[in-house]
């Protein structure tokens, strides 16, 4: 399956919670770009690849391919999307203290095992 460059940033900017124009403004390219990129499924070019890269804070080959190349793991690429989805939430709870982090994480659990039920 062929991958396209543009829907591989789209999805990412779903899982980020960002728009196409705050990525236009922060790679500094016109936004019609990502609707003439996912028309003709092309590649930008090498430099505004790396500008979006950066934006998105993720590696250029995941852009170019739709897979974490860069991570040695065993991961899926749907485990990646839901770290993008969460990262936010999880860096929050890290950062309670860890009298409070813990009755959280105990809670999501048992929510999880009456799920399972």
């Amino acid at each position: 399956m062929e991958v396209n460059f543009w829907q591989v940033v789209l999805d990412e900017l779903e899982y980020q919670g960002k728009t196409r124009k705050w990525l236009a403004s922060e790679a500094n390219f016109d936004v019609s770009t990502i609707g003439s990129g996912l028309k003709r499924n092309g590649l930008p070019s090498v430099d505004l690849a790396l500008r979006i890269a950066t934006a998105l804070a993720v590696p250029v080959e995941y852009l170019v391919t739709g897979k974490n190349l860069s991570l040695k793991t065993n991961y899926k690429n749907e485990d990646l999307h839901k770290y993008h989805k969460y990262a936010k939430t999880i860096e929050n709870l890290d950062s309670l203290p860890e009298n409070e982090r813990i009755p959280i994480i105990h809670m999501i659990d048992e929510m999880k095992e009456r799920i399972e039920k």
